[in-house]
């Protein structure tokens, strides 16, 4: 299994630039996740090279690297950007997804985390259902066990009780 680097994960994190918000389009949004704040942005990626040398985004196609493209916008709020790598014009990995939700920059989280937080809501919510039903059960050694709820005790009501089967041997 690999490990993971808890300073590569920030999903915990969001940038904005309050000055772009307003003109915000799909020609801009590249250059708007590319601002040096932005922590989502790897600033040696190809996208570096291609606007230093004063290339068209076309030629991201012809490197080889880390690269940034626009997925997917929908105007004038949400716009998708992702990260990827290269490896020919026409193979690429997908490294991370990031959305931009009015101006905010959040990464996606990848499934594995979406699934881990899943569980271990289910699991608290397990936890807790069974930490208030051990809370009423009961034990005495002349008895055995029983359940005590508060409410049949207001109502006057006998308990239920119930004995554990004797061992034989």
């Amino acid at each position: 299994m690999a490990s993971v680097d808890l300073r590569d994960n920030l999903l915990g994190i969001s940038w904005v630039d309050s000055g772009w918000v307003p003109i915000l389009n799909p020609s801009n949004v590249l250059e708007y996740f590319s601002e040096r704040s932005n922590p989502f942005y790897d600033r040696t990626c190809n996208n570096e090279v291609v606007k230093m040398q004063r290339l068209t985004l076309d030629h991201l196609n012809q490197m080889v690297g880390v690269e940034y493209i626009l997925l997917h916008a929908q105007e004038p709020i949400l716009y998708i950007i992702r990260k990827q790598q290269r490896q020919s014009p026409t193979q690429v990995i997908p490294l991370a997804d990031y959305y931009i939700i009015a101006g905010v920059v959040y990464q996606a989280p990848d499934l594995g985390s979406v699934i881990s937080s899943r569980v271990l809501s289910a699991v608290h919510g397990i936890q807790s259902a069974f930490d208030e039903a051990m809370s009423f059960c009961r034990y005495h050694p002349s008895k055995g066990y029983w359940w005590h709820f508060k409410e049949q005790e207001e109502r006057g009501e006998n308990t239920q009780s119930f004995s554990a089967p004797a061992n034989q041997g």
